[in-house]
């Protein structure tokens, strides 16, 4: 016969027997809180589309890199599974197109509106997607997942409204580093507040104007070149554009203004002196030969217009030193002051002229502070809306606004 072990009385229960009531249980925002374990921190979301999407139409697919090298997404409880191709057939899978897809993503009223990170997340990206959840493969290996793809007019995410924030964190090892992005994509306007009662830290990022003032306000400001990366669902960024790379109509937007920078630096020196380093050099036909500090000697080749666009190829080649200067010419053709580096860390100098970027300046004129990420190196010169602690403790919490 089965009997049950007698349990001493906790001191819970002999308040309950003392003073008559039942203790409330845990909320659910605390049970996540708790699955996140040690380090863990609270992300909550508001809906602020302003009644256009109901909680339980706003989707939330979290995936990064828990253990390094092995990738992983966020179940409802807030634990975080390895990601599984078998979940493509599993029960409450997706469908789109006749294609099967694994179900990782959930709802806002699902969650309650607050999940927890994990105390160990690299590469982590939270997708928050509007009235659909986002249709994302994962390879037979389980090594790997699809991203939507902004370059096939295919892709099943072609027809979703998502956006996206990037983050890592490990804690007592890698300090947050977190920001709201459109580096590749606007969706919708988003926002994040980062905030660490221990530090002070509180900022907040992002865009707060409505989709449709920022839609309006982009197709009004932009030049001719940049008006076809905006659609219904979103404004593509040019380097994530078939438009601007090799092969399409605007591959030659910056051309000119990269053969005078050439040109230039091959009649003068070339000399930058930021953050306590000098970089000093001259071209010789294609090739930049410098010197960092008197050190050297190293090479930068002549990136193309594509290359600007996307911060690759001849701008993120070499060794550390030639991909440093290689950010910092990136940074400068997008900003349209290549010509003149005494220009590249004044921002009231930055989108002035023709030659430029003008999806990333307009991005800049629409964020908080000024503070936008329209280009991967969009960072040189603190420019872009990412938000870093300065120790490796958890945040209090990180609250993402969903606008529209």
């Amino acid at each position: 016969m089965n009997t049950r072990q007698r349990l001493p009385l906790t001191v819970a229960a002999a308040l309950i027997a003392l003073l008559g009531f039942v203790l409330p249980a845990p909320t659910r925002a605390a049970a996540q809180y708790a699955q996140g374990g040690a380090g863990s921190f609270p992300i909550t979301f508001r809906n602020n589309t302003r009644g256009t999407y109901t909680d339980s139409q706003i989707f939330v697919t979290v995936l990064g890199q828990v253990t390094p090298g092995q990738w992983s997404y966020m179940k409802p409880d807030g634990s975080m599974a390895h990601i599984n191709h078998l979940d493509a057939t599993a029960p409450g899978h997706l469908v789109k197109n006749g294609v099967n897809y694994p179900n990782m993503s959930f709802t806002l009223a699902r969650v309650g509106g607050t999940v927890p990170s994990p105390a160990s997340i690299r590469g982590g990206r939270i997708y928050i997607s509007l009235g659909s959840p986002l249709y994302l493969p994962v390879s037979p290996d389980d090594q790997g997942w699809g991203g939507p793809d902004l370059r096939n007019p295919h892709d099943p995410n072609s027809d979703v409204y998502y956006d996206w924030y990037e983050y890592t964190y490990v804690r007592g090892q890698v300090p947050f580093g977190g920001n709201t992005t459109q580096v590749d994509q606007f969706g919708f306007p988003m926002t994040s507040r980062l905030r660490q009662t221990s530090s002070g830290h509180d900022t907040t990022r992002g865009i707060t104007r409505t989709r449709a003032e920022v839609m309006q306000q982009y197709a009004a400001s932009v030049g001719a070149a940049f008006k076809p990366l905006q659609n219904g669902y979103r404004i593509v960024a040019p380097r994530s554009s078939n438009l601007f790379l090799e092969g399409g109509a605007r591959q030659q937007h910056l051309t000119t203004a990269i053969d005078q920078a050439w040109a230039h630096y091959t009649a003068h020196p070339f000399t930058l002196t930021r953050l306590g380093e000098t970089f000093s050099g001259r071209v010789s036909g294609s090739v930049l030969t410098f010197s960092k500090n008197g050190a050297g000697p190293f090479t930068l080749r002549k990136p193309t217009s594509p290359d600007v666009m996307a911060c690759a190829g001849a701008l993120a080649s070499g060794n550390d030193t030639e991909k440093q200067l290689g950010a910092e010419f990136c940074a400068a053709f997008n900003r349209g002051v290549a010509l003149d580096t005494t220009a590249w860390y004044t921002p009231a100098a930055y989108y002035g002229g023709t030659a430029k970027n003008d999806y990333a300046g307009f991005f800049h004129t629409v964020g908080l502070d000024g503070r936008a990420y329209g280009f991967p190196y969009d960072d040189v010169n603190d420019q872009s809306s990412v938000q870093i602690l300065g120790n490796t403790e958890p945040p209090t919490g990180l609250t993402l606004g969903i606008g529209w």
